[in-house]
């Protein structure tokens, strides 16, 4: 009789289920909308740490009119306002019938979980900053920056009653983008392979820190510098914002360690929005770019590097290329969804649980669309827990590029020479923080499989 009893509950949970998932997706509208881009970051053992964008204003946050913004921008962007139902080992995305509010908390809550009603995106504050907690299998971080622009410009328009322009902004009354809420991994691509692809070797130099720790926390370094200086430096030197950063890293690298027997590589995330043909979706495009720093360019000036670097993420953007590499991508997603439970996905994703890329990483999202509210903002910094080694994210924002360096080591050793190398270059007024150590949560979403 239990037995029975037991049956006939699991068959009513997955009608319910089922009744759920051919009810709404991304939208209202959307049907059967199964996570495919970000499954990848699904089936950790432990659960995939939250992505946090923090958004530092200069005066204290009103509660209230955060909760405000986030109704008026999630009528934009349903797809914010979801969760997932998992389904023989699937997940799929529908609408949460519990609305998001901005809670009173610096602490975040695991995301996917009961306690945060099964939100993929979080937002609470505490003094002045509000707080982006978000779920990479639900977007990137360039997915769901458009959804945070919106909620600061209804912010800013309620408490501080501003006229700020809405040039760049979607407004709660605009319609979804052509392709908004399409994922860009279900079919493979037609590309020429017939050229001649680049090929950078991950075999990579690897700093002494690339080693996990018993350390509970991790930490991170801010670094602040005015747009003005950083882009003159750049523009001087033929490079772009993201191939400073990365030619100032690795220099600083190669002078720590002047024996360096292997490229020392930067890994730049980037996404293939463009190439594939979805430049307006919220869902992960994410790749890794490689710019290689070797013993022949210890040689060379910082221009001559640039123009090298400028070739090499050419040759990595090409559409050709990336459509290769996504074909890549979808046919490890198909062997996924061939497997049959959760259990069985997660262990062939087991892998990528140990997958580390030397020498470091880099993540630039580029520049926040604020118009005139970016005098109300100081900085937004991007962070996560679970760096193994270095990493870095930069962010444009009020007339200031934010560096985020993180690692699983307090110490300054990078980052004290790298102002340095900076200086060097002609960029002197950087300021910098003490060493800050943080946590970010795994999420609950395992908990319910």
């Amino acid at each position: 009789m239990f037995e029975q009893l037991k049956q006939t509950a699991n068959q009513l949970g997955r009608m319910r289920k089922e009744h759920l998932i051919n009810q709404s997706g991304s939208t209202a509208d959307d049907r059967l909308d199964k996570i495919r881009s970000g499954q990848s970051y699904l089936y950790m053992s432990q659960g995939m740490d939250s992505e946090v964008f923090e958004v530092r204003f200069k005066e204290r946050v009103s509660g209230s009119d955060l909760t405000e913004a986030i109704r008026y921008a999630l009528m934009r962007f349903p797809y914010i306002n979801t969760r997932l139902i998992e389904l023989d080992g699937d997940f799929y995305i529908v609408q949460n019938p519990v609305a998001m509010v901005a809670h009173p908390t610096k602490k975040l809550g695991k995301l996917g979980s009961i306690r945060i009603n099964e939100h993929l995106v979080e937002v609470t504050y505490h003094k002045n900053s509000a707080y982006f907690a978000f779920h990479h299998a639900l977007c990137d971080g360039r997915g769901v920056k458009p959804f945070i622009e919106t909620v600061i410009y209804y912010y800013c328009q309620r408490f501080y009653h501003s006229n700020a322009q809405a040039e760049g902004i979607r407004l709660k009354d605009t319609p979804l983008l052509p392709n908004e809420t399409a994922d860009a991994f279900w079919e493979f691509y037609d590309y020429d392979d017939s050229k001649d692809f680049p090929t950078f070797s991950r075999d990579a130099y690897e700093i002494p820190e690339s080693k996990p720790n018993d350390d509970i926390n991790d930490y991170r370094f801010e670094i602040t510098i005015p747009q003005s200086d950083y882009m003159a430096v750049a523009k001087a030197n033929n490079a772009t914002p993201v191939i400073l950063l990365s030619y100032a890293i690795s220099q600083t690298i190669a002078k720590l360690f002047p024996d360096f027997d292997k490229p020392i590589n930067a890994n730049i995330a980037t996404d293939m929005r463009a190439a594939l043909g979805y430049e307006n979706t919220f869902k992960n495009t994410v790749k890794s770019m490689i710019l290689p720093y070797t013993k022949d360019d210890t040689s060379k000036t910082f221009k001559e590097i640039a123009t090298n670097y400028r070739t090499y993420l050419n040759q990595q953007k090409d559409i050709d290329f990336c459509k290769k590499e996504a074909n890549g991508i979808i046919g490890l997603y198909n062997k996924l969804d061939e497997a049959p439970s959760f259990e069985e996905k997660q262990k062939l994703l087991a892998f990528m649980e140990n997958i580390h890329l030397n020498t470091y990483t880099i993540s630039y999202i580029g520049q926040f669309i604020l118009n005139e509210n970016e005098q109300y903002i100081d900085s937004i910094h991007l962070y996560s827990a679970g760096t193994i080694g270095l990493s870095i994210n930069m962010i444009c924002a009020s007339g200031k590029f934010t560096i985020d360096v993180k690692q699983n080591f307090p110490e300054d050793t990078y980052v004290k020479p790298f102002l340095e190398t900076l200086a060097e270059l002609g960029i002197t007024n950087a300021q910098v923080s003490d060493s800050i150590p943080f946590t970010t949560p795994k999420d609950g979403l395992r908990n319910r499989k």
